[in-house]
């Protein structure tokens, strides 16, 4: 229902002009409608390694980081995964911030601060908690064969099945989409980094996203068996928050008008739209060759049936 709740409230911000749905905001809550000024500190204004800057960076965002990544680990339920994710963040951060100054941060800042003291160490007490309470862990990857055999990396069904790699590739465009609207939106909607707004959309999105993501792993773990036919997988949560996603994404850009902190119409280098325009081009490709090839996974097992030969 909150989900859903929000999903209205960001229906009506997307058809108000700009200006009016910001003075909409401030009249909801005085501490809103201001401008985001880009003197702001942002994280690399002093760079020297010293105790007194890195003192000054462990602030709200790095205990965002902790409580973030917790919550990560019970969505997702993948140590392999969760570890690819929270390093790509630190690239799209690097790949982002000639737009958004905010994501400007020192070396340290991303290795030491965000990679070593926040990231590894949530998603670690995370999936030991799990372990603790009994609680189910995804095998996006196939991994586990039939006889309960652990599997080569190449053997893993992820690379043999569209499905599983369809979801892996869907996975990781709702992630990557997921993590820029944290910014942009608040930027979009001239939200001051210490809100309760940004706190509201990040628990609300790992109640729904707890939901999605068990869909989305009951569809891959039940494709091409014969659970398939006796297991209705349901999608309706998915669908909720690919609309809420999308919805937030035209906001962004509806919006993108006197942010005050986002870098209008810069030239992104080739250097860095070229890596990602090629890594999903390429996962594109290679679900296209699994879902077309030969021999390629259904949805229900092909189901061979013994003739039986009458004697007369």
């Amino acid at each position: 229902m909150l989900s859903t709740i929000y999903f209205c409230f960001l229906i009506i911000m997307l058809h108000h002009r700009p200006s009016y749905g910001r003075e909409l905001l401030g009249f909801l809550d005085p501490a809103l409608g201001g401008a985001i000024d880009k003197s702001k500190h942002t994280y690399d204004d002093d760079c020297e390694l010293t105790w007194d800057n890195f003192k000054d960076n462990l602030d709200h965002y790095y205990l965002v980081h902790l409580v973030d990544w917790f919550l990560a680990s019970f969505v997702i339920r993948d140590f392999y995964i969760l570890h690819f994710w929270h390093v790509l963040d630190e690239v799209i951060e690097l790949s982002w911030q000639h737009i958004l100054p905010h994501f400007r941060e020192c070396w340290w800042d991303h290795l030491i601060c965000d990679i070593l003291l926040s990231n590894i160490p949530a998603i670690t007490f995370g999936l030991w908690l799990q372990r603790k309470l009994g609680m189910m862990t995804f095998d996006y990857w196939g991994k586990t064969g039939k006889n309960g055999k652990k599997k080569s990396f190449w053997e893993y069904d992820v690379w043999h099945c569209h499905k599983r790699f369809g979801i892996m590739v869907y996975m990781q465009i709702i992630l990557n989409v997921w993590f820029l609207c944290n910014f942009f939106l608040m930027n979009a909607f001239l939200i001051p980094p210490v809100h309760g707004f940004p706190i509201f959309r990040l628990l609300m999105w790992f109640a729904l996203g707890s939901i999605g993501f068990r869909e989305g792993y009951e569809d891959a773990s039940t494709w091409n068996t014969p659970q398939r036919k006796h297991q209705a997988v349901e999608g309706r949560y998915r669908w909720l928050a690919i609309g809420i996603m999308c919805t937030e994404v035209m906001i962004v850009y509806k919006y993108r008008k006197d942010t005050g902190h986002i870098n209008e119409d810069v030239h992104t280098p080739f250097y860095i739209w070229f890596p990602w325009v090629a890594w999903y081009s390429s996962m594109i490709l290679y679900w296209v060759y699994l879902r077309f090839k030969p021999g390629h996974t259904t949805k229900y097992p092909v189901e061979t049936k013994n003739k039986k030969v009458k004697h007369h």
